[in-house]
């Protein structure tokens, strides 16, 4: 597979994936035993199958469903991709125990994605999941507040 290869698989998870809501592309780009690993708060921790992902993928789409992702750079060769992206969207439904707050939020994130006979094996996402929370007004000068 070529870095260009590599780099397409990874646009296509945000696009297609994300952005398109279009979670039958999973079946197409992901390896059958995927996983992901996310931040702590407010993103599973541990995702491993293609399955999972897609449930993923739709629990945040109905919970930001207007949820967008820009692929700000893409980089890296062989295995290992990189992408550096920002996101947008507003809170309209429940995400993981947190209640809609109508609020907007940004994000950057980075990911790093290991690719294995042309599909993606594995995905690790690093991204202010704090800062989130803050824009989506669930947290205080004490903590979190849910519900």
């Amino acid at each position: 597979m070529t870095d260009a290869d590599a780099a397409t698989l990874v646009h296509r998870w945000f696009e297609e994936l994300f952005n398109g809501a279009d979670v039958a592309v999973a079946d197409e780009i992901l390896a059958a035993g995927v996983r992901y690993h996310g931040p702590e708060s407010l993103s599973p921790t541990d995702v491993r199958t293609p399955e999972e992902i897609k449930e993923y993928v739709r629990i945040y789409r109905e919970a930001f469903p207007d949820l967008r992702y820009e692929v700000d750079e893409v980089f890296g060769s062989g295995e290992q991709v990189c992408a550096r992206w920002t996101a947008t969207g507003t809170h309209r439904s429940d995400l993981f125990g947190v209640e809609a707050t109508g609020q907007v939020f940004t994000g950057e994130g980075i990911n790093v994605f290991v690719v294995e006979d042309g599909r993606i094996a594995e995905v690790w996402s690093s991204w202010d999941t704090l800062g989130m929370a803050r824009e989506l007004d669930v947290v205080t000068s004490t903590g979190f507040e849910f519900g």
